[in-house]
């Protein structure tokens, strides 16, 4: 019975691992049928029945549910996909039974009770093993075992400090201590100073909700950590790159998401954190390599993100989200992977790729909605690519349905480079979002860029804004800056009402979010609050 009972908790974990698995790759069940029924297959369950398989034993039907969700799913009883467990423990019971009848008439009863004491009281020594064995477990793996209950995860932290110490302090050691003082609340924590002179610090059991406010508050210490040995330092000359995880994925993917979320914080000028989330689709052991073969031979889809009028409720426009097909896991998000390729000619082809399948479907597509694209960086600088596109749009007639997102750190590092590409969207008569806006400071700049039609806040600014009075700070005199320009400012990744109600109250023209719209198939498919 205990087998049985733990056997079918098992199965209703698998259910709703699947039902989450859906939900986060954002499939449709009714459209995207054929991909719900393999991934149902592949975990051993079913959809529906067929009639044509008529059995002896019928399969159990059980409903699960994640969030807004819920798939109805048959499957076999334990009893009958494990057989071979209760074969094995029967053989395992009727052998152990066989056994002590053997031999219980040999033994003394003095005997006996010696072998009681033994199973009864272990060792003293025996006991501290088991005891060292154990407490690691109960401090952080048994509560991240069940993954469906899990509230915190560790965190992986490269930093990159551009601080003179001095030679005679003993960094490791002044780095390990600050870790002790600044997080007391965290049972465990550990520090490794690097060869390549950045330093690595694992926090664990870090509550979710929490993760971002734990980056910032390490951030913070270290800044004032390296004033105490540097004055003339500033925060910029520290750059922070962290991966959240679970107990039990994979180190390897850990340490490079962190080391990307690294690299992305030392090419901005403004954010000098950034965190990556080893989710369920980047621990697929997926390759930016793979990405770019997927794409090349056409495997991957379009859904778009819907920006919505806060006042009225229209639609703006749609920003594009690029998904890759995989053979065993499905739709993945390719952004975090297309960010890392390297080659100028991989981008290119990727671009090229992705614009052509967004300018047929926008041929073909009766509505008159903009949308809006995101390219990798490289092509920015790429006349070969503003070439080829503007011979394609200027075939198509279209110009008008286009606009391009650049961020907004890369835009005023390269505003002098990107000349070349202002120059093809003006003459195509396209437009330009300003992207991962975090300050004002830069924005009056843009009156001599007729191009830049509207300003999209970092998520970084949007996330948990209704908590934040600094960030509404911020971004209120975002909105005041564009308004002189008469730029709206857009909203990106809300996510609750209370961060809707903030930024309508700050002045905010128009969002986008899973609070409003998962992203769509088709371009006039949503419908606003």
């Amino acid at each position: 019975m205990t087998l049985n009972n733990a056997l079918h908790d098992k199965a209703h974990r698998l259910g709703q691992q699947f039902v989450k698995q859906i939900y986060e790759l954002q499939i449709d069940p009714t459209i995207d049928s054929q991909i719900v029924t393999a991934l149902a297959q592949s975990r051993g369950f079913m959809l529906k029945l067929d009639p044509s398989s008529a059995s002896f034993i019928q399969p159990e039907r059980d409903v699960f549910s994640y969030k807004t969700l819920n798939i109805s799913l048959y499957h076999y009883p334990s009893w009958i996909v494990e057989s071979y467990l209760f074969i094995l423990l029967n053989l395992i019971i009727l052998g152990t039974a066989r056994w002590f009848y053997k031999w219980r008439d040999t033994l003394k009863p003095s005997q006996l009770n010696s072998l009681q004491y033994l199973i009864a009281k272990p060792s003293t020594a025996d006991a501290k093993k088991i005891k060292s064995l154990i407490k690691p477990l109960k401090s952080r793996e048994l509560k991240t075992l069940d993954k469906e209950v899990v509230t915190c995860h560790s965190l992986y932290v490269l930093i990159k400090c551009d601080c003179r110490f001095d030679k005679h302090t003993d960094q490791e050691a002044s780095f390990k201590i600050l870790i002790i003082k600044s997080f007391p609340e965290l049972r465990e924590s550990s520090f490794k100073l690097l060869d390549n002179g950045s330093f690595a610090i694992a926090l664990f059991n870090v509550p979710i909700i929490e993760l971002d406010r734990y980056i910032d508050r390490l951030h913070q210490r270290i800044f004032l950590l390296c004033q105490q040995h540097q004055k003339t330092i500033v925060r910029k000359n520290i750059k922070v790159g962290a991966c959240d995880y679970c107990f039990g994925d994979d180190q390897t993917n850990v340490y490079q998401l962190a080391k990307s979320a690294l690299t992305l914080s030392q090419f901005s000028l403004l954010q000098h954190c950034h965190r990556l989330s080893l989710s369920d689709n980047q621990e697929k052991g997926i390759t930016s390599k793979q990405i770019v073969e997927n794409i090349k031979t056409n495997k991957f889809v379009l859904s778009f993100q819907p920006l919505f009028d806060l006042t009225d409720g229209d639609i703006l426009q749609h920003e594009a989200i690029i998904k890759v097909r995989h053979n065993t896991h499905g739709l993945l998000d390719a952004k975090p992977y297309i960010t890392q390729v390297k080659t100028a000619k991989d981008a290119l082809m990727i671009d090229k790729s992705i614009l052509a399948k967004i300018l047929k479907l926008v041929v073909t597509e009766s509505s008159s909605l903009t949308v809006s694209i995101n390219l990798h960086p490289d092509n920015w600088l790429s006349t070969q690519f503003w070439g080829w596109l503007s011979v394609c749009v200027d075939d198509l007639k279209l110009s008008s349905k286009l606009q391009f997102e650049i961020s907004d750190d890369y835009f005023f590092a390269h505003k002098a480079a990107v000349i070349n590409a202002f120059r093809v969207i003006k003459k195509d008569s396209a437009h330009i979002i300003l992207d991962n806006v975090n300050s004002s400071k830069n924005i009056p700049m843009l009156i001599n860029y007729k191009e830049v039609c509207g300003l999209k806040l970092s998520y970084q600014l949007v996330h948990l804004i209704n908590e934040k009075t600094q960030h509404q700070k911020q971004i209120k005199r975002i909105i005041n800056a564009g308004k002189l320009l008469n730029l709206p400012v857009y909203a990106v990744g809300v996510e609750t009402q209370k961060e809707l109600l903030t930024l309508t109250k700050l002045g905010v023209a128009a969002a986008q979010g899973f609070y409003f719209s998962r992203p769509l198939q088709e371009l006039t498919e949503a419908v606003f609050h």
